[in-house]
């Protein structure tokens, strides 16, 4: 299998049926050997029910479903152990990234013999808080780790597959994204960035609070400097 497309779903139930219904159109018109994995996080609305019915309807629909709430990355990192491709690709479900513009990221992976390829919002749609925090972000992730990246976060990526399914997803929720770069790089990969589309969500709410998820993502990127450093001088033997 060529693609995975893994996704975390919770409370979902106005736009998922949607998403996934655009997805595997998109696959079946370009005839994409690939399979969906959503893991339901504990979804307490519609979204379970929604999710059962696609799954009879869609032969390569994977939907794991946790019993509660674990949080964003917990979520991805669960659907990324389920999937089988030799790429993966980790997307958001709530619509506001476009699956047909993962041969962007594919193409610049393939002929720039990338292991890693993320995409930045070229025009974020978002409160200008969320795009205030985004910049502050990844002027931390350029200072701590060195990364040289215009959007750490963004959750439109494109990974080796055999890379991605190594690699130890700690964060439970926001910093998932920025996590996985930040680790792939130690591991000596090559990345690329390439502009993609973002939309405003067509239904539902955003499940983040700006403040808290702030306190959050700071606290975690810390944690995670500390942890680097600790690996570097041989103190601990795995990130």
């Amino acid at each position: 299998m060529l693609f995975s497309i893994v996704a975390p779903v919770y409370n979902e139930e106005t736009v998922i049926e949607d998403v996934v219904r655009k997805w595997e159109t998109i696959i079946a018109e370009n005839s994409i050997d690939a399979e969906i994995v959503l893991t339901n996080d504990g979804s307490t609305d519609g979204t379970s029910e929604i999710l059962k019915n696609l799954q009879k309807e869609f032969s390569n629909l994977k939907v794991i479903t946790l019993d509660s709430n674990n949080g964003y990355g917990m979520a991805l990192a669960t659907s990324v152990k389920r999937s089988e491709g030799k790429y993966i690709i980790t997307i958001d479900s709530d619509g506001q990234f476009d699956l047909a513009e993962y041969p962007l990221l594919y193409d610049k992976l393939i002929k720039e013999k990338l292991d890693v390829v993320t995409g930045y919002r070229k025009n974020k749609k978002d409160t200008f808080l969320k795009t205030i925090a985004d910049r502050i972000l990844n002027s931390i992730i350029k200072f701590l780790f060195g990364l040289q990246l215009r959007d750490s976060n963004c959750a439109l990526k494109l990974l080796d597959g055999n890379l991605f399914r190594k690699i130890t997803i700690e964060a439970k929720g926001y910093p998932a994204p920025t996590e996985i770069l930040i680790k792939s790089s130690l591991l000596g990969t090559k990345i690329g960035e390439v502009g993609v589309n973002h939309y405003h969500r067509s239904g539902g709410e955003s499940k983040l609070k700006t403040f808290s998820t702030g306190l959050n993502m700071l606290g975690f990127i810390i944690y995670l400097r500390y942890k680097i450093f600790l690996y570097k001088q041989r103190v601990i033997n795995s990130i």
